[in-house]
C-alpha cells in the first residue's frame, strides 16, 4: 500500500463487548453460589437466660412431670465431693480477657467414677460454669445432667479431654485470664 500503511490499532481492553459479557457472566455465577447477605438491622440482642427442661413420663394411666433443673450451690456441695487435698476459694478474684475483674465461688470437685478434674463456679450460689473430664466419653451429656444443666457441653480443644459449660459467657475458659488459686 505504499507509504501510507494503515496500522490497525485493537481496541483497549474495556472497549471489548467480549470482555463485558465474560465480567457478566462471572458475576451473575458468583451471584448464584455466594449466599444472601443479611440485614442486621433487623438482629436483637438476646440476653441469656438459663433453660429449664420439663420432661412428662407416663406411668399407668398417669403422667408424673419430672423437672430438671440447675443445682444450688449447696446442692451440688451435697451430692459430690469436694477434692479434700484443694481448698475451695470463695469469693475468689477471676480476671477475664480485657482485664475484667470478678468475684465467685471455685471448687475443684473429687474423681469419681463418672468423672475426673472436674471444677465449678459459683456466683450467687448459683452454678455459672462446670469443667471436667469424663470417664466415658459417650454419656458426656447425662454428666452434665447430673448438675442440672441441659446446655450441650464443649469439647475444650488441645487440652486432655475437657468438656465444661458455661451457664455466664464470660466464665468459659478461653476467657479467663488468671483464676483465684493463680493469684494467691
Amino acid at each position: 500500500m505504499g507509504e501510507f500503511e494503515v496500522n490497525k490499532i485493537s481496541k483497549p481492553w474495556h472497549k471489548r463487548w467480549q470482555v463485558w459479557v465474560v465480567v457478566f457472566i462471572a458475576l451473575l455465577v458468583l451471584g448464584t453460589i455466594l449466599p444472601a447477605a443479611t440485614d442486621n438491622k433487623n438482629e436483637e440482642v438476646v440476653k441469656y437466660e438459663p433453660k429449664i427442661v420439663v420432661k412428662a413420663e407416663k406411668t399407668q394411666n398417669k403422667t408424673e412431670t419430672k423437672k430438671i433443673t440447675r443445682l444450688t450451690k449447696d446442692e451440688v456441695l451435697e451430692n459430690f465431693e469436694v477434692e479434700p487435698t484443694t481448698e475451695p476459694y470463695l469469693d475468689g478474684s477471676f480476671t477475664f480477657v480485657g482485664d475484667r475483674t470478678d468475684t465467685a465461688d471455685y471448687y475443684s470437685l473429687a474423681d469419681n467414677e463418672h468423672f475426673r478434674n472436674a471444677s465449678v463456679i459459683f456466683k450467687d450460689g448459683q452454678i455459672v460454669r462446670v469443667k471436667l473430664i469424663p470417664n466415658d466419653a459417650k454419656n458426656v451429656n447425662k454428666l452434665f445432667e447430673s448438675f442440672g444443666i441441659k446446655d450441650k457441653p464443649r469439647k475444650l480443644n488441645g487440652t486432655a479431654g475437657f468438656y465444661e459449660v458455661a451457664l455466664i459467657p464470660k466464665y468459659w475458659s478461653q476467657n479467663i485470664e488468671k483464676y483465684p488459686y493463680e493469684l494467691d
